[in-house]
């Protein structure tokens, strides 16, 4: 009898034992964590890179085809250049921030919050562009009623209609890529699955 509970004694001190070498001793240690963190880094890198040249290129572009002559292609590409100083210095931040983050120093609850964050951002922007495009075409409505103005703002409201439609294209795909991509990382790390969360982590 003795010889039976010594048995299932060191049976279930096995079990319990590959169940500790399965579980990782410290969550901000995964792998799957370091990675999480790395992709969302190079993906707001990516981000702010295809930003950055898409502005030097309309502002190489702008300040070529200006002219010097106040037609209505003039405004056009004169808000243009004025546009994507702006998107510079947008890039020139993101950049920024992204070189100075590591992955291997965030936590689990600080991953999940700034994965988020960039969701809401983008989402967030894209209601911006929408609010752009509508107030280029309100310039445009204008200048029909302002003759004396209107290749002013018709060039201009032309130029915010461009610019603010790549922004919801560039800012919707983005969003999509980063809820596609981190979104499933995020669930694996969470223990989230189809009936639940197995493992309640406090983000706060």
């Amino acid at each position: 009898m003795n010889g039976l509970k010594r048995l299932a004694f060191l049976a279930g001190t096995l079990v319990a034992g590959t169940n500790a070498l399965a579980q990782p001793k410290n969550p901000t240690d995964s792998p799957t964590l370091r990675e999480f963190s790395r992709q969302r880094i190079q993906h707001q890198r990516t981000l702010g890179l295809a930003l950055g040249s898409y502005a030097l290129a309309n502002i190489a572009v702008g300040a070529f085809s200006a002219g010097r002559e106040r037609t209505e292609t003039h405004y056009f590409h004169r808000m243009n250049v004025y546009w994507n100083v702006v998107n510079l210095g947008i890039a020139g931040l993101g950049l920024l921030g992204s070189r100075n983050a590591r992955p291997e120093d965030e936590t689990l609850s600080e991953a999940v919050k700034r994965h988020e964050g960039m969701k809401r951002t983008l989402l967030f922007n894209t209601g911006l562009d929408v609010a752009y495009v509508a107030g280029g075409a309100y310039l445009i409505e204008r200048g029909r009623n302002h003759p004396d103005d209107r290749a002013r703002l018709t060039g201009f409201g032309k130029s915010i209609i461009v610019q603010g439609g790549f922004l919801f294209v560039f800012d919707l795909v983005n969003y999509a890529l980063f809820k596609r991509r981190g979104d499933k990382q995020q669930d694996i790390l969470l223990g989230r699955t189809s009936e639940g969360i197995g493992l309640v982590v406090p983000l706060k």
